[in-house]
């Protein structure tokens, strides 16, 4: 490994993040790039380290040429950066909490809360003034303008830096459809390698148009088994692909909140299985990964160098834009190009895309089925109204868009629903998490 200042830089902004580290693994094994350099940035100095040390053992056990540096201010990470993927969460877990909690008290039920629903739209508020600070930088100081964001709510957010950084490229990149393409190969007896797919929508509600193997569309039996299959046909994913015809990109946890249908009925929750408000199970999950992760830095445990590349899109993008060498993948971008025909050009669509050594090329998606493209619309007009709160600066909005987010609309009466806002914006204001704009 070279002690020199390799000329290519990837900035990792938000590497202490847990649910990165497997990506940060892939970043610091690109060993088909030549050398170059990993600059980590994190708020946290514990977290910092601990990337650090994870990037840094699995470069040594892979024999990578990537210098892994650590960054206590954002612009030295992003300065002369070819790439600056962004994984932020503004608050950490407890800014979490009251968003799971003050809806729990009004009877409304959430499984992530990170996407749609009431929880996403707090989240986007504290999120998207953040992420514009980290976009600007990226313009002002990187080598490019490109802006890889893994940070959710994934569709608010790029709505909300094309708005207020146009001039920064970001795509929004999320596993889901790689992963769920990955179940469903194994589900159906196919090896992954060779499953053709394609999925289109809004992210976490992206349908799988194309799902075939050698030539032979795969999903009669898919279908087949969504009605048959004992264990399987009890997820709210099998029971969207018998009501709808399409299957979803996203697992049933995150899904059954993207709709009225699920979360307010005992019976659908007891059938489903569906998890309600598990904030105290999710900060016990970020808990243990990061020991985890630690234990990695430390040397405590073994490199999974076997279990290397994850797969992630992030590091993908980046080998083929400095090898040139062409790769399928999934993203989030604006819908200007009618992308997604059925959908608002103002919206952030989930496409197919190329990447190699000219840049990131969307594909234009096959026709969306009408219901499918119905749902996907109604989750664009929540996202809309959300953004349109933060950048405009309008409390308003915060209200517009919980009233049309299907999951809180099935559940509360308006009154509850604006009790409910207002309650969770007065609880950010008061911890400082809240623009200016939108206190009282």
């Amino acid at each position: 490994m070279t002690e020199s200042t390799p000329s290519l830089k990837v900035a990792i902004v938000g590497s202490g993040s847990v649910q990165f580290m497997e990506e940060l693994a892939d970043f610091a094994s690109l060993a088909d790039i030549g050398e170059y350099e990993l600059a980590c940035h994190d708020t946290d100095s514990h977290r910092l380290d601990i990337s650090v040390g994870v990037a840094q053992r699995v470069a040594a056990a892979t024999n990578t040429p990537c210098r892994v540096t650590a960054h206590r201010e954002r612009k030295g990470a992003v300065d002369g950066a070819l790439a600056t993927v962004v994984s932020v969460g503004v608050g950490m877990q407890e800014s979490i909490k009251p968003d799971f909690e003050i809806p729990a008290r009004y009877g409304l039920r959430q499984t992530v809360a990170d996407t749609l629903g009431v929880g996403a739209v707090i989240r986007i508020l504290r999120t998207a003034p953040a992420l514009a600070e980290i976009a600007r930088d990226v313009v002002d100081y990187g080598a490019s303008p490109l802006v890889l964001n893994v940070t959710n709510p994934m569709a608010m957010v790029c709505m909300a830096l094309d708005r207020m950084v146009p001039d920064a490229q970001t795509i929004g990149l999320c596993h889901s459809a790689w992963q769920t393409a990955s179940e469903l190969a194994d589900r159906l007896d196919v090896p992954i390698a060779e499953l053709d797919y394609a999925a289109a929508g809004v992210n976490h509600q992206a349908w799988f148009q194309r799902l075939s193997h050698n030539g032979i569309d795969l999903y009669p039996r898919l279908r087949e088994m969504a009605r048959t299959d004992v264990e399987w046909s009890r997820t709210v994913r099998a029971d969207l692909l018998r009501r709808l015809g399409y299957f979803p990109t996203e697992s049933s946890k995150h899904g059954a909140e993207y709709v009225a249908w699920y979360l307010h009925r005992d019976d659908e929750i007891a059938r489903f299985g569906l998890p309600v408000n598990p904030y105290d199970q999710r900060k016990s999950d970020n808990v243990e990964w990061l020991g985890e992760a630690e234990a990695v830095a430390t040397g405590l445990v073994n490199i999974p160098v076997e279990e290397l590349p994850s797969g992630e899109y992030a590091p993908r993008i980046v080998r083929s834009l400095v090898t040139g060498v062409a790769d399928q993948i999934h993203v989030n971008v604006p819908n200007r190009q009618g992308l997604v025909a059925e959908l608002p050009e103002w919206g952030v669509v989930e496409v197919p895309a190329t990447c190699d050594g000219d840049g990131i090329h969307p594909i234009a998606a096959e026709p969306l089925a009408p219901q499918c493209a119905a749902l996907n619309r109604r989750y664009l007009e929540v996202c809309d109204l959300a953004v349109r709160a933060v950048v405009e600066g309008d409390r308003e909005h915060v209200h517009h868009a919980v009233m049309l987010d299907p999951n809180s609309s099935a559940t509360l009466s308006l009154d509850q629903m604006a009790s409910m806002v207002d309650e969770l914006l007065d609880a950010h204001q008061d911890a400082g998490r809240l623009p200016v704009g939108l206190c009282r």
